[in-house]
């Protein structure tokens, strides 16, 4: 049996019948937390153009825009609404993913869940497979398809955008084998957008391709249905380190256990960028032992990993989206400000005086035990401890190093963390009382995605 053949046997069969009660857990903390983050993006600029050029508030159209309540086609829909999980920075992670799982995925579920009017529970079981192709392919593809600039959360995301539309939409073997090929040809992003609108775009247009695809696969519209096998397979075309031996051994893996659940995802407690949130924890907690005023610092010094440098690439940002993917920048914040919020990484926050000043005395530093030449460090350049050093002009030395940074599987956050996050953006745009019935409607796993669609509009 062919790779691509083994992979839809897994994704359509046996997979489905082993998500039980955890992995439905999981699943749920990554939607509660993706609607918060959708909602923190309510009436930003760039999910307002991409409504005025991509939705026409139809009465025939079936699925809806987090918050807006208008309905449209769900490969529109799903443009829309992943931008906006993602616009904030403050979805969730997944380091083996090398990107965000939940933004390119979780629309193409909702969008079709409501066209097929489907409970939360089948729609988190589709959203569960799909969460493993985009994980599990991340363990194969990189480092290398991450170095080379392309961006996990967009092309992996694309892939698990697809798998759950095929099954959402009861596609046979052929037309999933179909809509694989087709969507190969649809998966990009760059990472040289960070920073850009277009970087949080990535999750839409991963989450519409996914839908896309598998909707004219239904259709009949053909793509190489081997597209995981041969000469110029999506694995030789994105990756260096691919060999078809690599996904044979792979698929022996997906499910035993699903990454949903171990692992598991990284929610943000800060709205901007994971690796960030290493050095965020470090000059929180200077600041909490010492609380040392800004205008005595003389130096900083911050000690990453060698990719640091390559994927943050805004060292002196303008604006609220660059700062959002700055180290110096959210260094600068939490030292000045306290934990960052939504109003951190505004763009008149983003200029003040006091901030330039400070970003002008930081300093990144690639130590050698963090170099790319230290295959631990090269495989997981995301998952080393960060060092922040604060020097004052009296001479003094405060440093602090954060191995696994607050958030993380490893030191996760509580339900209590993700409930009180989705309360707080969500009262940016509604009262309190309805957050609280939109979780609770969560909790009842048998209530329809399309009434929890109509629950959350604004």
């Amino acid at each position: 049996m062919s790779n691509t053949s083994k992979l839809i046997q897994a994704c359509l069969h046996s997979l489905p019948k082993s998500v039980h009660q955890a992995e439905l857990d999981a699943a749920s903390k990554c939607l509660v937390d993706s609607l918060a983050t959708a909602l923190s993006a309510y009436g930003e600029k760039p999910i307002d153009l991409l409504r005025a050029l991509n939705i026409e508030n139809s009465n025939n159209g079936v699925s809806t825009v987090i918050g807006y309540g208008e309905r449209a086609r769900p490969s529109d829909v799903a443009l829309v609404n992943g931008t906006m999980i993602s616009l904030q920075l403050f979805d969730d992670n997944q380091a083996e993913m090398r990107g965000h799982p939940s933004g390119p995925l979780l629309p193409a579920v909702l969008a079709l869940a409501e066209l097929k009017d489907l409970s939360i529970e089948e729609a988190l079981t589709a959203f569960v497979i799909g969460y493993e192709m985009e994980c599990r392919l991340g363990t194969i593809i990189n480092p290398s398809h991450y170095e080379i600039g392309f961006h996990a959360t967009c092309t992996q995301g694309t892939l698990a955008a697809v798998v759950a539309s095929s099954i959402i939409l009861g596609l046979n073997e052929d037309q999933m084998a179909h809509a694989l090929g087709i969507v190969a040809s649809l998966m990009g992003g760059v990472r040289r957008n960070f920073g850009t609108m277009t970087m949080s775009m990535h999750s839409g247009i991963a989450s519409s391709n996914g839908i896309r695809a598998a909707q004219l696969a239904e259709k009949g519209f053909t793509g190489d249905p081997a597209i995981f096998d041969g000469a110029m397979s999506l694995g030789d075309v994105f990756s260096r380190e691919w060999t078809p031996e690599l996904l044979d051994k792979n698929l022996d893996l997906w499910g035993k256990p699903f990454m949903i659940v171990s692992p598991g995802a990284t929610f943000k407690l800060y709205p901007c960028g994971r690796p960030p949130l290493f050095a965020v924890d470090c000059a929180l907690a200077i600041q909490d032992k010492y609380n040392i005023p800004v205008e005595n610092i003389e130096k900083i010094y911050c000690d990453v990993s060698f990719l640091y440098p390559r994927t943050l690439i805004h060292t002196n940002p303008t604006n609220g989206l660059q700062a959002k993917a700055s180290l110096q920048y959210c260094i600068a914040t939490s030292l000045l400000d306290g934990r960052p919020t939504l109003d951190s990484f505004a763009d008149s926050a983003v200029n003040r005086h006091e901030i330039k000043s400070l970003i002008n005395k930081i300093e990144v530093r690639v130590p050698p035990h963090l170099s790319e030449d230290i295959p631990a460090v090269r495989k997981a350049p995301f998952e080393q401890p960060v060092t922040l050093e604060v020097h004052t002009k009296d001479g003094k030395v405060y440093s602090e190093t954060t191995p696994i940074h607050k958030g993380s599987p490893l030191n996760p956050a509580s339900d209590a963390d993700l409930k009180q996050k989705f309360v707080d953006c969500a009262r940016l745009h509604m009262s309190e009382i309805r957050a609280h019935q939109v979780l609770s409607h969560i909790a009842n796993r048998k209530n329809s995605v399309r009434e929890m669609m109509q629950l959350v509009k604004v």
